[in-house]
């Protein structure tokens, strides 16, 4: 009994917590003697630099996530395709709130989780781009059918076994809509998805004689095929892949349900290469929906995306301005143990590491900012410390304050709750909260 009561005063301490939402559950939020909730310290419009923010804190640029989420909008709506953001990036609720205002048509999640999450969101289509193998994923998806007429879920599959562990899961739950699903073909070495089209085609006419599955169309993701430079064969020879099985598919008449045709690819990486091979002159028993998948766009970055991202590059695309690093994590230098080397008070729980390390790319000092252009690096990252090398002759100093951009967005956003989302004097004007 001691411990059934303790677990109960637990739960309602924590339900308390969930329900006033202090500022100090939020690491970088300023921390004030009466419990403040974020929203209170939003309408306040303090400010990051002046008003007792506990650093690192990471921030995101209202006028840059506004630019990146308006220029990937008109170029889908300029090129006749479809975009469905891959919300896994930052599993926000105001960033995706943003996209579907900006003419999104279904947001992409990665696992039935997140699904669930974006469901909580309001969300009412979803592509999971994923193969749905555990029972309680499968249930969870036909319930959310079965429950709201309105709702639309899609997932992947690429194999007989897929298939058959979906229909398994199905087999004690109520019947309702069938669950839609689109092939995916995938790559040699690659990730998942059929191997060749006769594998996919096999995947496609078993899905088609299902009672509980519907076949809606072809999937594939490139993103996972390393390009360098402007050589991009290996990429246009799987998107023509992808193309012809969908052709193939047509042709077997297993799209004869359908009023259309789901064909979607694309990443962050190259979008413009789908639109080429994918987007357009589709000879087919029913319209063809392209759509395409991007996710790291939203807040684009400073390395990854920057020196290899296509918007305002590579043709056609330099019709469009280039995306603009919305994200930056700020941190104190905290130690200057020898002439070149100095440490930043922020580390791998922080900021992404998984691709490149953070990049200096300014510094602050009271009224003073000034630019880095390479004479900072950080070359090795622990839990909460970024160790920097010092170009010789450089100014900086204990006490003075980093910016550093981060590559690859999407593992900075799953180590934040809450991001303050500013404008060019770093005011707070907005609130993007997180749910990993």
């Amino acid at each position: 009994m001691r411990e059934l009561s303790s677990w109960s005063r637990t739960k309602t301490f924590v339900h308390d917590l969930v329900n006033s939402d202090p500022s100090w559950q939020y690491k970088g939020w300023p921390h004030f003697s009466d419990p403040i909730d974020l929203e209170a310290i939003v309408n306040a419009r303090l400010n990051v630099f002046s008003d007792d923010f506990m650093f690192p804190v990471a921030t995101i640029s209202a006028d840059h996530l506004e630019h990146n989420i308006s220029t990937v909008a008109t170029f889908c709506e300029e090129s006749g395709v479809s975009l469905s953001p891959h919300a896994k990036t930052t599993m926000s609720p105001e960033i995706i709130e943003r996209q579907l205002a900006a003419g999104a048509w279904a947001i992409t999640a990665a696992t039935a989780s997140q699904a669930q999450v974006f469901r909580a969101f309001g969300v009412k289509r979803i592509l999971i781009a994923h193969q749905l193998v555990d029972p309680a994923s499968v249930r969870w998806l036909a319930n959310e059918l079965i429950e709201n007429p309105e709702v639309q879920i899609m997932c992947l599959v690429d194999s007989i076994e897929s298939v058959e562990s979906m229909e398994r899961a199905l087999a004690e739950s109520p019947k309702g809509r069938s669950i839609g699903v689109l092939v995916e073909l995938g790559i040699a070495h690659g990730r998942t998805g059929c191997r060749t089209s006769e594998e996919a085609i096999e995947v496609a006419r078993l899905v088609r004689s299902s009672s509980r599955l519907s076949l809606l169309g072809v999937e594939g993701y490139e993103g996972v095929i390393h390009s360098t430079g402007e050589e991009y064969s290996g990429v246009d020879e799987f998107l023509w892949q992808i193309r012809k099985l969908a052709t193939q598919l047509d042709d077997l008449e297993l799209f004869d349900h359908l009023d259309e045709i789901i064909v979607t690819a694309g990443g962050s990486m190259f979008p413009d290469r789908v639109v080429s091979i994918l987007g357009s002159d589709w000879d087919m028993s029913k319209p063809t929906r392209l759509v395409i998948r991007p996710g790291c766009y939203v807040t684009h970055d400073s390395v990854l995306y920057s020196d290899s991202g296509p918007f305002g590059r590579r043709v056609p695309m330099d019709a469009y301005p280039s995306l603009c690093a919305a994200l930056h994590v700020w941190s104190y230098v905290v130690s200057k143990p020898e002439p070149d080397i100095v440490i930043l008070g922020f580390g791998k729980r922080d900021a992404s590491f998984d691709i490149d390390l953070p990049t200096p790319i300014i510094i602050r000092r009271d009224q003073w900012v000034r630019g880095v252009n390479g004479e900072l690096e950080v070359f090795a990252l622990d839990d909460q410390h970024a160790y920097v090398r010092v170009e010789e002759g450089f100014e900086i100093a204990v006490g003075d304050i980093v910016g550093c951009g981060i590559s690859h967005p999407c593992t900075t956003f799953d180590r934040w709750r809450a991001i303050p989302l500013v404008n060019d004097n770093f005011d707070v004007v907005g609130l993007i909260r997180t749910f990993f």
